[in-house]
């Protein structure tokens, strides 16, 4: 039965995640973010690995933890905590798996699954996004068309399947043991035409095409691909003829949430910081207006980040108990990163000038907040899908 409350084994496992975070990825991650993200490092996904957090929710039948979506979110909003790239990782893989957990054969499952659990840290990736000159970006309003319009194609031959096309921001696609790819029939160009396909990393014909430097979320390896005539078997096709749009469209609603978890961590993390800033240097209390300001802000701050959770927790509960939860992820993803975005550029303001110097971690919170507007689509976009469904 779905529960919006998490049991003792799921509390304990929170707490453990939050002890990792701050004591062991958080350094490294700030390390990895000043170094930039010119390359794949493996410290994080180890200790994730280790602990059978890369892909959290994989079912146990197949070696992985099998948790609820709220315990995975309550995962994700720690792993923020301590770093939004280690939690984007993660989210990452979830995005590679689900559309295998929707659609995908037994035989995928038992092949590509179990590589996400082992002691030995492997990255999943999902290749949706493809950068074309014909993209007005001046025009937001029509970013929910360039879902009709993949230009990476497949066709049939024998046994076989030919992935021709490029992909790009691939999160984990660089180093990703398994890769997630929309193509849609060489021969048309309609939605019906779409079709998920599941490329082992190491497939001939995968190529780097261009690493790609970003503001925020740099523990992250994000990479441009091209697939140059790969061939895979036709059985690793993802679910039935044509089902690539559809599944496509659940994925996005299952896996807003996560993001949303992640704007949570973020935000948290952010508001604590300028906390003890400001308990350190006695700006807080109401014995002066400037005070009195900081410590109403702060309020604001807690308010926000307690409204943002719920709105998080309540997606997830929505998604275990299998209700309508489209809505509702949607909302949580386009709050909590709103929020995120705000709690980090006001921890900016009370911690004052030392929280814009390169390096600082309110600066670093700021960077990996920004980043949240983009993935899985703009703000506009969940906007425009929101209002459809008033």
């Amino acid at each position: 039965m779905a529960s919006f409350v998490l049991n003792r084994e799921e509390i304990e496992l929170i707490n453990e995640v939050h002890e990792l975070a701050v004591k062991k990825i958080a350094p490294r991650a700030f390390q990895l973010d000043a170094i930039g993200d010119d390359i794949q490092d493996w410290a994080i996904p180890e200790m994730l690995a280790e602990k059978n957090l890369l892909a959290p929710l994989i079912p146990k039948e197949y070696g992985g933890r099998g948790l609820s979506m709220v315990a995975t979110a309550a995962v994700i909003e720690e792993l923020a905590y301590g770093c939004a790239g280690a939690a984007a990782m993660v989210v990452q893989n979830i995005y590679a798996i689900t559309p295998l957990l929707i659609a995908g054969s037994e035989r995928q499952k038992e092949e590509f699954l179990p590589l996400l659990t082992g002691k030995k840290p492997k990255l999943a990736a999902i290749a949706i996004n493809e950068a074309r000159p014909d993209y007005n970006l001046e025009r937001p309003e029509k970013q929910h068309e360039e879902l009709t319009r993949i230009s990476s194609t497949f066709a049939y031959e024998g046994d076989s399947v030919i992935i021709e096309g490029s992909k790009d921001y691939i999160i984990n696609g660089a180093e990703a043991s398994f890769i997630l790819l929309l193509a849609r029939d060489e021969d048309s160009r309609h939605k019906s035409s779409l079709q998920f396909f599941v490329l082992p990393g190491d497939s001939e014909g995968i190529e780097i095409k261009e690493v790609l430097h970003k503001m925020g979320l740099r523990t992250c390896h994000t990479v441009k691909l091209g697939f140059n005539k790969v061939k895979i078997p036709a059985a690793y096709a993802v679910g039935r003829r044509g089902s690539g749009y559809l599944l496509l469209l659940q994925t996005f609603d299952l896996n807003r949430t996560l993001l949303g978890a992640m704007g949570v961590g973020i935000a948290k993390a952010a508001y604590n910081l300028a906390l003890k800033v400001a308990r350190n240097n006695s700006l807080l209390g109401t014995s002066s207006p400037s005070k009195y300001y900081v410590s109403s802000t702060l309020a604001d701050m807690s308010t926000q980040i307690d409204a943002a959770r719920l709105s998080v927790m309540r997606a997830a509960y929505c998604i275990d108990a299998d209700e309508n939860y489209a809505r509702v992820s949607g909302m949580a993803r386009l709050y909590a990163t709103q929020v995120a975005q705000q709690v980090t550029s006001t921890a900016v303001d009370v911690i004052g000038r030392l929280g814009f110097l390169i390096g600082h971690p309110a600066e670093k919170y700021l960077r990996d907040a920004q980043m949240l507007s983009m993935i899985a689509g703009s703000d506009y976009l969940h906007k425009k899908v929101l209002s459809a469904q008033l």
